[in-house]
């Protein structure tokens, strides 16, 4: 840390937007310990003594609407609101030092005019746009991307290495390396889907002004289009697709994402107009999902990993689309589970206050994240159980059940998942998911509570 010698217009230019133009806010915080209130979702407390940074960096990323989060000390605090001013900077100060806390915000990122929501009301749309597999291409091109975020074992990987291998020294692949290592990967990948190519040009997309606060994918756009016209990336992708066209279909046919939409319409009070998942045949089991809402139209949007065109399972059809649903399904469902949790905030972290008997892995390190998962994964039980009935529930569940609790370390999920069934059919549908909120957070309670 360093007495404050700051420039603002420095940090002025690195949360650019589109969209909003005001100066940034300044305010100041004198305290030793700073709590932070992340959207009433995650509580943590920073103490000055730990901080090694000149600058610590928040990204308020728009997910589904805005929740006011808050920086306080014992003697103030400072809200962080939906104002329209997408940069704050609070100047934290203890014992003549200062760390600057670079705060970027995003707001509403969609913007849906008259022909987009006639086009669009009501449908399930399948993508893999050009940019976006652009992005996805060179990330599978840098020697330092994680298993989860590649999916290697296709021959459409191996197709990629043997087309754009002579590009991977590119400055691109060189810079994009560096961000991945920064921590930019989901930054980097979901922001390029709010671009398009008008002609062999990268331009700014008219309906997505981005999917990620602080757009990393624009910081490297001068490279990436120099990239994509390097190596001719549009005529690859021409050549891929006849590909590209059978992924979406079989999205479309065994993920029957339409019928999950109707179903999860009638279980919560959220209504949404249109669901859009993008996709990649190279993105591994990274998976996001954004619910934005403008001019009165509301669109579900999934990041997801495209479907295998090879089925390695012996198991009926039913079963094999249920498997293929649930890929999209534990992230539609956020948008929906989400809403009803924040009622039950309180509930949930008391319920759920010992999080290490319900979570091992420490990927989701607040009660009500670790419930949301819980949730709209035991959800997606119910959707299983109510369409396709017990038998195939009970065949279906044992892959997810074996991931929550071996791979993620969600170690309660299969009693979680079985007593939420409970519920559901103890009501005989006379109860719908939110109403079962009281009973499953009490046993919940608990368990939690027990030796």
């Amino acid at each position: 840390m360093k007495k404050l010698i700051i420039i603002l217009a420095v940090f002025s230019t690195s949360c650019s937007s589109r969209i909003y133009n005001q100066e940034p806010i300044q305010s100041y915080l004198e305290t030793e310990t700073l709590g932070v209130n992340y959207q009433g979702a995650l509580v943590r407390t920073l103490d000055k003594k730990n901080i090694k940074e000149d600058t610590l960096h928040f990204d308020f990323t728009y997910w589904g609407g805005w929740k006011d989060s808050k920086f306080y000390s014992n003697s103030d605090t400072i809200l962080i609101t939906n104002n329209g001013v997408e940069q704050e900077f609070i100047f934290w100060t203890s014992e003549g030092d200062t760390v600057v806390l670079d705060i970027c915000k995003q707001f509403n990122p969609g913007t849906y005019d008259h022909g987009y929501k006639a086009r669009n009301k009501g449908k399930v749309n399948v993508v893999i746009p050009q940019v976006y597999e652009l992005a996805n291409v060179m990330v599978a091109l840098t020697d330092n991307a994680q298993p989860n975020w590649v999916n290697k074992d296709t021959e459409y990987y191996k197709r990629v290495l043997e087309y754009f291998t002579p590009y991977r020294n590119h400055p691109a692949i060189k810079n994009l390396k560096a961000k991945l290592s920064a921590g930019s990967y989901l930054n980097i990948r979901e922001n390029s889907a709010a671009y398009v190519f008008d002609g062999q040009k990268i331009v700014e997309s008219s309906t997505y002004a981005g999917f990620r606060a602080r757009d990393q994918f624009k910081k490297l756009l001068p490279l990436i289009q120099d990239f994509a016209i390097a190596s001719n990336f549009l005529s690859f992708y021409q050549d891929e697709e006849l590909f590209y066209e059978k992924l979406e279909s079989l999205e479309h046919e065994s993920a029957q994402v339409k019928e999950a939409w109707d179903w999860l319409q009638s279980q919560f009070p959220n209504k949404v107009d249109s669901y859009r998942i993008i996709m990649s045949p190279l993105a591994g089991a990274s998976h996001s999902i954004r619910l934005f809402e403008n001019n009165g139209f509301k669109e579900n949007i999934i990041f997801m990993s495209a479907p295998s065109l090879v089925s390695k399972d012996s198991v009926s059809q039913g079963i094999r689309d249920a498997l293929a649903l649930r890929r999209a399904f534990t992230e539609i469902d956020h948008n929906y589970v989400n809403p009803i949790s924040d009622n039950y905030l309180d509930a949930i972290n008391e319920a759920m206050a010992d999080l290490g008997k319900w979570n091992t892995k420490g990927s989701y390190n607040s009660p009500y994240e670790t419930f949301n998962e819980y949730m709209t994964w035991a959800v997606f039980g119910l959707y299983v159980y109510d369409r396709f009935g017990e038998s195939d529930y009970e065949k279906v569940m044992l892959q997810p059940i074996n991931f929550m609790e071996n791979n993620r370390g969600f170690i309660n999920f299969k009693s979680f998942n079985r007593h939420l069934l409970e519920l559901f059919q103890k009501y005989d549908g006379k109860k719908k998911v939110p109403e079962l909120y009281p009973e499953i957070l009490e046993w919940v309670k608990n368990k939690n509570y027990s030796s």
